[in-house]
């Protein structure tokens, strides 16, 4: 799954510590968000991970291995990512 933003995307020095719990770039925000997802998603023996993108935002992905695949006409393609405004 593949998700796509355009918001002011992800600073270099950030990438790092993105999902580490506690850090966040927003101002009253927890931290939490990105970590418990990635733990949910190594727990499936899965990956997530951020990649900046050439214009602005950020694209997340995860991938868990021996994921059911849905039925033809509902699967999301991932040449395709979902693009969301933030």
């Amino acid at each position: 799954m593949t998700v796509r933003d355009a918001g002011a995307g992800i600073e270099p020095q950030a990438m790092d510590k993105l999902f580490d719990a506690f850090y966040t770039t927003k101002s009253g925000g927890m931290g939490i968000g990105l970590s418990v997802s990635r733990s949910i998603v190594e727990k499936h023996h899965g990956r997530l991970w951020v990649e900046r993108n050439d214009g602005p935002g950020a694209t997340f992905a995860f991938s868990i291995p021996g994921e059911p695949v849905a039925p033809e006409g509902e699967r999301e393609s991932l040449e395709n990512p979902v693009d969301i405004k933030v």
